[in-house]
Parts: structure tokens; C-alpha cells; sequence
């Protein structure tokens, strides 16, 4: 499904994954669980594994880095993570991410957000084009509003409560979950509602 213009998302059973085109160049977010949805998607449209240039993990949690097992031979992009969470990666899944990103770091138009809380290296990722703002699981969104992520599904859930105050510091327009719906043209606004019941 085309969220945005030349964004995708692919479900992987409850949680979301995205693909921005960049050109004929492709980015994924996140690989999911099983790793099936991107597969399909790259089969029925006809693109090859080539087009795929870098996966970016938000985090280490396996919802998000589970798929990663399924698709690592077929690909030749780069794996990017934050550089705290490279480890836990690896530990996880045993593979190493070849690319380390920090905060404020842009590349291809996304600009790094550093979000520490629901884990160590988590990241939020800024698409400079669309204003879209790529959450990972600081949030979620249920019934048109956003939700922080429970407190004893993060590491730090007071540091993750920083985090998501961190966001509005930053000019967005849509807030693009790994849980939930996309909220399209209302992101900022809905953001700082949540942020106003901490």
C-alpha cells in the first residue's frame, strides 16, 4: 500500500514495514518478522534484489530485525542501525549491521533521530522530501491517536518518554508506526496532544 508518494508499507503479521523509492533505488525500514511481505512485494512488482541499496533497523527487537535471516542472502544492501544498538543485532540475530549511523546523520534524505527508551540505539528516521517521520515503537497509533508504547515493553520507559517529547523539535507532517495506522497530514498535531497527557 502507497502511503505516500513513493512510500510503502507491507505488513509482516502486526507490525509495519516501509520501502521508499528513491529513484530506482529502494530503502527499507525495518524487515519484519518474517521477512515474506518485502519477498512478495519485489516478486509481484517485478524489482530485483539489486534495486534494494540499504536497511535501516530501527531496533534490535525481532518484530523488526526477524526477517532480516530470510532475506540476508538474496540482497547486497548494507545494514544500517545506530551504533548502540549494532550489538544487541547482532546478539540477536547474529548478523552485524556494516553501516553505523548517530544522531543527525542524513542519508538519502532521511535525517537520524536518536530516540533512546524502548531500547538503547533506537532511532526515528526524518524523510526530508515527505516530512514523513518514521517512529519505530516509541509509539503507537489506535483509533486515529498515538500511544506511547507501554512501559514494560522499554528498557527505559522514562527515557523513551524524553524521546517522544524530543520529536516535536523537529518539523513533520505525518507519522508513519511500526504498530498501528499511518496518520497522514495530522502527524505533529497528534503527536503533541500525546505528549501534553505526560
Amino acid at each position: 500500500m502507497e502511503v505516500l508518494e513513493n512510500i510503502y508499507l507491507l505488513r509482516d503479521d502486526f507490525v509495519n514495514i516501509y520501502l521508499i523509492f528513491r529513484g530506482d533505488n529502494i530503502i527499507l525500514l525495518d524487515t519484519g518478522i518474517s521477512g515474506k511481505p518485502l519477498i512478495e512485494f519485489i516478486e509481484e512488482e517485478g524489482l530485483s534484489y539489486e534495486n534494494l541499496e540499504l536497511v535501516i533497523l530501527t531496533h534490535y527487537h525481532f518484530d523488526h530485525t526477524g526477517g532480516l535471516k530470510n532475506i540476508i542472502e538474496k540482497i547486497s544492501a548494507q545494514i544500517a542501525s545506530h551504533k548502540d544498538e549494532a550489538p544487541l543485532i547482532k546478539e540477536k540475530i547474529g548478523i552485524t549491521p556494516s553501516m553505523l549511523l548517530h544522531d543527525g546523520q542524513i542519508i538519502h534524505d532521511l535525517q537520524v533521530i536518536h530516540t533512546p527508551g524502548h531500547t538503547p540505539g533506537h532511532i526515528a528516521l526524518l524523510d526530508k522530501k515527505t516530512k514523513a517521520l518514521f517512529v519505530g515503537d516509541l509509539i503507537y497509533e489506535e483509533n486515529g491517536q498515538l500511544i506511547e508504547i507501554p512501559y514494560k515493553y522499554s528498557m527505559d520507559p522514562d527515557k523513551n518518554r524524553e524521546s517522544i517529547k524530543k520529536l516535536l523539535n523537529y518539523e513533520f507532517k505525518h507519522i508513519l508506526p511500526s504498530h498501528g495506522k499511518p496518520i497522514i497530514g495530522q502527524g505533529k498535531e497528534k503527536l503533541a496532544e500525546l505528549v501534553k497527557t505526560f
